[in-house]
């Protein structure tokens, strides 16, 4: 036996590495977080309103006192997302669900506090992402042919 002969040890297969939304949104990431934090504390505010409500009878009783603390969160939340300007497309469409969220609260309760936060500055900051993808970019589904959609130079 000589060394040409010997098969070299192939020890197990390396496990590809575990993905995360760092490695997959990179910087992206944390806004997403943010965006997940800020929807998690409003859902538990509205929570903690719908109990208080069942507490006091609808108004019929006497009121426990209110934890106030996931609006005080969503506020602490707003200033750094109202900044934010979008890398990917999810992080677009997750600050928009804000925008929509806030803006159907307005629609419902234009005095309630959660009516307000920054849509405008949201907004602004997605559309300006948006403006560095060439016009013709698809973001919708891509149902048509590629032959089928028209395009024209200078468009």
């Amino acid at each position: 036996m000589t060394i040409d002969n010997v098969t070299p040890f192939v020890g197990p297969p390396t496990p590809p590495p575990t993905e995360t939304l760092e490695t997959i949104f990179g910087h992206d990431a944390y806004k997403l977080r943010f965006c997940a934090e800020w929807r998690a504390h409003r859902a538990q505010q509205e929570k903690n309103w719908a109990l208080e409500e069942l507490a006091s009878g609808f108004g019929h009783l006497e009121s426990g006192d209110l934890d106030l603390s996931p609006l005080e969160q969503m506020g602490s939340l707003e200033h750094p997302i109202a900044g934010f300007e979008p890398c990917t497309a999810l992080l677009a469409c997750e600050l928009l669900r804000i925008c929509t969220t806030i803006l159907a609260k307005q629609k419902e309760d234009p005095e309630h506090i959660m009516a307000s936060g920054p849509v405008l500055e949201i907004i602004r900051n997605v559309v300006k992402a948006l403006e560095h993808l060439p016009g013709n970019t698809r973001i919708g589904p891509q149902t048509a042919k590629p032959s089928a959609v028209h395009t024209t130079q200078g468009e």
